[in-house]
């Protein structure tokens, strides 16, 4: 039986029995390795555009599931699927701004599919923000760690919602995640805090106060701080 690390069990569990998915840039294959062996989902179509790295998933396959037949694409993100083939589309381990690409490059297509899966490994405020202006409902935001490192796994749904403005800070700490971010919420907010404060520390002069100056990448850090900060103050209500 395949074992999935938390990072992929999280995006994993986000998917319903019965459902149908697509891995963009499935690697190894893990991912629909496991969601076929536990019979979660009877389609799964796994895409890379580097034709080395999808036989590792064909190899772990055939080891698995010998003599079966699998659907494995070659190809650019969205590109190979249809219109509203599958169900999920799981982005997962690839940066924020090429999975923002991806899905802007056919909206049309992008909105035929039930629901977006993704895990970024950078801008996810920028990500979120896209998702936020194409009029998609992000209906969970959660915290996972692997190696040490935090990840933040997105799900989100075509939607009809009003666009509100709101600052990037709440797109890069948004308050979905009080709500959906798991028991590693509150060590991630601090691990960030930590991380933001120790930045601005090492600017020129040091100086941390929003008003000091017209330094925009220290005015951002310094409303991230705010915005964590206000977060925080929620878990000690």
């Amino acid at each position: 039986m395949t074992k999935l690390t938390e990072r992929l069990k999280a995006i994993a569990g986000e998917i319903r029995k019965g459902e149908t998915a697509a891995d963009i840039g499935t690697d190894h294959g893990y991912l629909p390795l496991y969601l076929y062996e536990k019979k979660i989902s009877p389609k799964v179509i796994m895409t890379d555009l580097s034709p080395h790295s999808l036989n590792k998933a064909k190899t772990n396959f055939a080891l698995i599931f010998p003599g079966r037949v699998f659907d494995l694409r070659v190809g650019d993100g969205l590109d190979v699927l249809a219109h509203g083939e599958v169900d999920n589309i799981v982005a997962a381990g690839m940066g924020g701004l090429l999975i923002k690409d991806m899905l802007d490059w056919d909206i049309g297509k992008t909105r035929s599919f039930r629901r977006l899966i993704l895990q970024p490994r950078n801008n996810v405020g920028r990500l979120m923000r896209w998702l936020d202006l194409n009029g998609f409902d992000v209906t969970k935001y959660q915290i996972v760690k692997e190696a040490e490192r935090y990840c933040e796994i997105i799900t989100a749904s075509p939607g009809t919602k009003n666009v509100s403005e709101i600052s990037e800070a709440e797109y890069d700490f948004p308050d979905l995640l009080m709500q959906t971010g798991g028991p590693l919420t509150t060590e991630y907010l601090r691990f960030h805090l930590n991380r933001e404060s120790v930045i601005l520390n090492k600017t020129a002069c040091g100086r941390t106060s929003e008003n000091d100056g017209d330094d925009p990448v220290k005015s951002i850090r310094f409303r991230r701080i705010e915005r964590i900060r206000e977060l925080l103050a929620e878990t000690e209500l």
